[in-house]
Order: C-alpha cells, then structure tokens, then sequence
C-alpha cells in the first residue's frame, strides 16, 4: 500500500519528453506524403514540444450513396492540406440531450463529413524512430464526442519518459452511426465501429510515416470509446483479419448489453422516416444534410423518454456476433492481443441513480426483466438472493444501483481481464467515482477543481504511459501494478491510497450476468 499526501505538489513532475529537441521554425511545419494527400501540421506547441497534425481524411466523405454506409477509403486530395478549418466543422453531428447537461458549443452542432483523425508528434520524432502510439477513442453514449475537447493530450504526451505519438480520432454518433435497423440490407449496422476499425487500420498504415511502430500501437478508450474497443476485441467472432493494434487501455467500457435490439432499432428507424418525412431509404439518402442533422436531434430526444431505445453496438450476427462477455467466456475474441490494462470507477451507475431518490420500490425487477426479459425463473431468483432485497430506502438504490452499473460496465471488464493471460486491472475510486470521473486524470494538466489529488493524477497518467511504451503499467511511488492472474489481483485507486486488492467485481455476479445475457 502507498499513502499519498492530499496536497503534495510536483517535486515528482519530470517533463522528461524530448527535451534536448530543438525548437523548429513556424513558419515550416513538416509536410508528411500520405499517398493520397500531402498533409502538413497545422500548428507547433511550444510548451510541450510537439506537432498537431489536425484533421487528417482517413475515409471517404460519408455523404450521398455512402451516408449509412461502412467507412470506404480516402479519395485522392490535390495541394498540400493543413486540416486548418473551424473546430464545428471538423465534429462529427451530434446533439447534447438535456441529461448530459450543457454541450460544449450549442445543443446540436458539427458536420456529418466528419472522418478525420489528428496525429500528435513530438518535434523529435522522425520516420524511421519507431515510437510507441496511443490512440484516443472518446466516449459520449454513443451520440456525443469530440477528439479535440474532451481531453488534452499535451501533457500526458509530456509526461512520457520516452517519446511517443498520440492519435485521436472521430466516428459517426447517433443515427448516422448507429442505426443498425434489422433486415434493412441497404444500411450497414454498427457504422461506428466500422469508422473505429478503419481509423486504426490507418494508424497501422501511415503511423511509421510520422516516425511511429506500427507494432506498438495502444488503443484506449473510456465509456462509449472503450465500448468500441471493446467491441472490435471480439469482433467476427475472433476470425479474420488479425487486429491493427497490439495492447488496449479500457475504461469504463459500456453499452446496452442486449442481444436483440429489434424493437428498439426499428423505433429508432421509424423515428427517423417521421423525422425527415420520408418513406424509403432513397429519400433518407437523398435528403439535404441540414434535414438529416435536425432528425438526428429529434431521434436523440425520444432517447430520454426510452421510446426509441439508446444508441450503441448491435448485435448483428457478422462484425457483432454475440455481446462481448459472452465471446470473451466462449474464447472468441482476437488472441494476438498481447494484454489489456482496464478500469472501471467505484460508483458507475452513479450517473445513472444519483441518490436514493432516484429509485423507487420495484425498480430493481423492472431493470431485471427489461435488460433479461426471456431469462427463466432459475436464472431471475438466483439473481434476486446474489443483489438482495434489504427494506426500503437506501438498500433498493444500492441493488438497483448495482444491478445496473454490473450490468452495462463492471462485468465487461471483470470478464476482459479473466480472458487474457496478460492483464491489468484497476479500481478508480477518488471521489465521487462516478462515471467519466477518471477522464480529468487521465488528460491531467495542472491543479482544476476535478482533480482532488494532483499526485494520484501524476501516477495516473504515468502508469498509462508505461504501459504504452513498455506493455506494463510498472511501478509509481512505489505503487506496483499487479497481473490480474487467478487471484483477480487489481489496484485500488483512491485519495489518501493505492493498494492491491480482489477485484471487487470478480464475483458470482459476474458469472451470472453471462449467463443472463443469453436471454437478453
């Protein structure tokens, strides 16, 4: 165990970096040949010595015959492009529902031309370095995110003890990614994904290009990011083509684990004809991009009257064979991952069931037979004696709460860590722990009222580092990261703390929740 004084500032920040560098002329930012485009960086940080590279095409213009499409590749671009244009026009659509609160720029704002990357590289680094990568997938519930707001990677790339390159990438959102409405051949499903897919493959691509190790690349991602991940971990099942990354950082992994999405999918796909006025896909096709961006807004906001259903991963029977934690228990996931290193906070469904308040008496068995409706009674009473019933009051929220935080992102990672010989697991617990809490610490920059202990940011992002260059989460202060092994050994992150403990979550809940998942 290591204690970790509250207050303690920053003799043990070393912005080690690239230091001995020398600082390069503005006005000649490097010029990178893609092959299909020259691309030169948009702009040079001084503070932390690297190149931003923004807005890179890694796919097609998803517009026309390709909207509700998989990714296709980039097109031929003339000149020397610099991604220098308006940050709205280079996010992907999306609308800020009323229950993630005020959205950065507006309620409803970005573009549905939306596929470009941004590539950080510290000015050091040159093609042939074969520096580690870390690739950003930013989280949102599927219809909210933006790679260049929700987190900046300036000092985290700092804090590397050796160099290395950092890409964040944008995907479809809402229902110009995760439509998915079954038995409509002309839509592909799980758009999303695909975009995810293909932003990496181009990382594996072009990365050595920038002076990157197309065979040290690390994905990470939290929430709906991890979601996508996790995802692509277990896609077609484990067979295929092998995975354009080596190592994966999940945090907070979470989606709506069912294995029909058929009512809601086809809710969510009439919303849309009702919204856009039309009655064939031709007409959704054809229609002006502003009639497809204000749909996606009204779509969005039957969201919380749970008419239409939330977006995310859909079962599909190719990319999406089955949910994750039922492949990963079956061994069908992508074995040539060499680890994964995942969290998950102490209070997920925190954002979910705040206080006591927000759960009445029944809620529980309503959650229960809405995620597992075709589940035998076996199955239901077992699970009523694993998450009991205790009186009224706070008991319910707690099982409730339980119930549904295991449910959509604790067992994800519980049955991650269990699959792969090489795994790395933690607790993130600072207060409050509630969902998204972690993400101020993983993109820690300075003192902010989100941060309630420096030194445990400085450690955070250290061992995520670590594990980028060196494929282990290693040790900080003293504080050494486990393998998770038979033992279910992980690392309790909290204010005053670290400490190895029994994943809480290795339980007989977990097991449970994968047998309930067949009748999801």
């Amino acid at each position: 165990m290591v204690r970790i004084g509250f207050k303690e500032t920053f003799f043990s920040l070393l912005l080690i970096g690239c230091g001995s560098c020398a600082t390069p002329d503005n006005s000649s930012l490097p010029i990178v040949d893609l092959g299909y485009v020259k691309q030169q960086a948009t702009s040079y940080n001084q503070t932390y010595d690297f190149f931003h590279f923004r807005n890179i095409r890694y796919a097609a213009p998803p517009l026309g015959d390709l909207r509700f499409r998989k990714p296709q590749p980039p097109l031929p671009q003339t000149g020397i492009q610099n991604g220098d244009i308006p940050l709205v026009q280079s996010i992907c659509h999306q609308t800020w529902p009323p229950f993630l609160g005020v959205g950065p720029v507006g309620e409803s704002f970005g573009v549905e031309d939306c596929l470009y990357l941004d590539v950080y590289v510290p000015s050091c680094v040159k093609p042939g370095d074969d520096v580690p990568v870390l690739v950003w997938v930013y989280g949102g519930g599927y219809i909210v995110g933006i790679k260049e707001i929700l987190g900046d990677p300036a000092r985290l790339i700092h804090s590397a003890d050796e160099p290395m390159i950092f890409v964040s990438i944008n995907y479809r959102l809402g229902v110009f990614g995760w439509l998915s409405p079954p038995n409509v051949t002309d839509i592909d499903a799980n758009i999303g994904l695909h975009d995810g897919l293909a932003a990496m493959q181009w990382v594996k691509e072009h990365i050595p290009k920038f002076g990157g190790d197309e065979g040290k690349i690390t994905v990470m991602g939290q929430s709906a990011g991890a979601g996508v991940i996790i995802h692509t971990i277990t896609s077609y099942g484990g067979e295929g083509e092998k995975l354009p990354f080596q190592q994966a950082i999940l945090q907070s992994a979470g989606f709506d684990p069912k294995r029909t999405h058929y009512p809601s999918r086809i809710a969510q796909y009439a919303e849309l004809k009702k919204a856009t006025n039309c009655t064939t896909l031709k007409c959704l096709r054809d229609a002006p991009t502003e009639v497809l961006l204000k749909a996606n807004h009204d779509v969005i906001m039957e969201l919380e009257t749970g008419e239409t259903g939330a977006f995310g991963p859909a079962v599909d029977g190719d990319y999406v064979p089955d949910i994750p934690m039922r492949l990963l228990a079956q061994g069908r996931f992508h074995h040539e991952l060499k680890s994964v290193f995942s969290s998950n906070v102490g209070f997920e469904a925190g954002m979910q069931f705040p206080s006591p308040d927000d759960v009445k008496e029944g809620m529980f068995d309503s959650i229960l037979n809405g995620f597992y409706p075709l589940a035998p009674e076996a199955l239901k009473r077992k699970a009523l004696a694993l998450y009991p019933y205790q009186g009224p009051g706070i008991p319910e929220w707690l099982r409730t709460s339980a119930l549904w935080g295991d449910t959509v992102f604790n067992c994800n990672h519980v049955w991650l860590a269990k699959s792969f010989q090489k795994s790395f697991r933690y607790v993130f617990n600072l207060p409050p722990a509630t969902h998204g809490q972690d993400v101020a610490y993983t993109f820690y920059t300075g003192p902010a009222p989100a941060i309630a202990n420096e030194t445990t940011a400085i450690i955070h992002q250290q061992y995520i580092t670590d594990y980028v260059i060196r494929g282990e989460p290693g040790c900080e202060k003293g504080a050494c990261f486990p393998k998770y092994g038979r033992c279910a050994d992980a690392l309790a992150v909290n204010v005053t703390e670290i400490k190895v403990v029994r994943d809480p979550w290795a339980t007989e809940r977990c097991d449970l929740l994968k047998d309930l998942a067949e009748y999801s």
